[in-house]
């Protein structure tokens, strides 16, 4: 059960960071460009093309971080009972804490400085003063993950540490599912109604943070599920019956949203109003749903893996493995990967789609290559 447990959820990592990268890629059309590279879109495609996109991030931004956050969590529990929770704490400073100051100081300040000199950047005409170094992008995942780690171990403290399997523990039921998604939904509406404090986390160091903070406590949400889940095996015991009830849930509210989104831009472009540029409705009804759309994907996620991990064979369990690796080194891949085809004159289309794929092969085929080193391996 250890083998195969581990086989799948390796393989699942292995998808949803190669969708990180999928995400972050659209956002280099974008005014604010990634890492100071802007591909100019102006005259070549129309309104639909930043449309689909906008959208395109909210679908998959609704479940990929919570499903790191599940899996994260799944692992955690069996951990600190083997080796404690002060081995577990040092452990874990070792493999956030050198990942995160090698990302932050190396691959987020080359990146940039690599950027900058793309034509068209917005960080074109600054001086080396006026860049944002050393801001934490996307690591935002590796604090607020070890912050998560910190509760847990101090659960364990004042509780004690009595890790037992128990498989007599029923899983949740839909009703349960329910009303988290309901509470965790009016959260992440209050949450994004703090605009003012978003903006301010996105123009300082903490800046992955103003783009990700408001969805902190689904996440937190999730993680502790996730440890829950540890004790108890409920991904191995999961209701196919409710899971692709809730899938179909998840699938109908994307799709909704998307065409609430079409509709809204058709309706700008058609009556010259600012009503998509302002969509406070539609953006405040996305983030009500959010936690309902990423509890059918997720589990739909682990039902058909668990199912079909045969299918993809040892290959994508050794992605999974690399794909810690491929998330931190990610962001400078991207800008290479964009400096070079993001300007030979193809169609956006064709070049948010290669800079996709080429991006992902490149990630983790550089992430491969590092852990062959054992020192790198151990912490990556």
């Amino acid at each position: 059960m250890s083998h195969k447990r581990l086989l799948y959820l390796d393989q699942i990592k292995a998808v949803i960071v190669g969708l990180v990268v999928a995400l972050h890629v659209p956002v280099a059309f974008f005014p604010t460009g990634w890492s100071g590279v802007r591909i100019p879109i102006e005259g070549i495609v129309g309104e639909g093309f930043i449309g689909f996109f906008n959208w395109y991030i909210y679908a998959i931004n609704s479940f990929i971080m919570p499903m790191m956050f599940l899996i994260s969590g799944y692992f955690v529990p069996r951990s600190v009972h083997k080796k404690g929770v002060v081995q577990y704490l040092k452990n874990r400073l070792i493999r956030l804490g050198i990942p995160f100051i090698f990302g932050l100081f190396i691959v987020n300040n080359i990146s940039l400085l690599i950027g900058r000199l793309s034509p068209s950047s917005p960080l074109e005409f600054l001086s080396l003063s006026d860049i944002p170094f050393n801001r934490i992008g996307v690591l935002w995942f590796l604090l607020v993950l070890f912050v998560f780690d910190l509760i847990y171990c101090a659960w364990v403290k004042l509780r004690g540490d009595h890790y037992l399997v128990d498989t007599d523990i029923p899983l949740p039921t839909m009703r349960s599912w329910v009303i988290s998604a309901v509470v965790l939904g009016f959260i992440e509406v209050a949450m994004s109604t703090q605009t003012d404090l978003w903006a301010f986390l996105r123009s300082t160091p903490l800046n992955g943070l103003g783009f990700q903070g408001m969805h902190v406590f689904t996440y937190a949400f999730l993680f502790f599920i996730g440890c829950k889940a540890s004790f108890h095996h409920w991904f191995e015991r999961i209701d196919p019956h409710l899971v692709i009830k809730w899938f179909r849930l998840s699938m109908f509210l994307l799709l909704s949203q998307f065409g609430f989104s079409m509709v809204l831009l058709n309706m700008t472009l058609t009556f010259n109003t600012d009503i998509f540029k302002n969509p406070a409705s539609l953006i405040l009804f996305g983030q009500f749903i959010y936690p309902a759309i990423a509890w059918g994907v997720l589990s739909y996620l682990i039902m058909w893996f668990q199912r079909h991990e045969d299918c993809f064979g040892q290959w994508l369990s050794v992605a999974g493995s690399n794909s810690y690796g491929a998330y931190v080194i990610h962001p400078m891949v991207l800008v290479l990967v964009l400096m070079a085809v993001g300007f030979i004159g193809l169609n956006p289309w064709l070049t948010a789609l290669n800079a996709m794929v080429l991006t992902t092969l490149f990630s983790f085929g550089f992430a491969g290559l590092l852990r062959r080193f054992p020192v790198v391996a151990r912490i990556l």
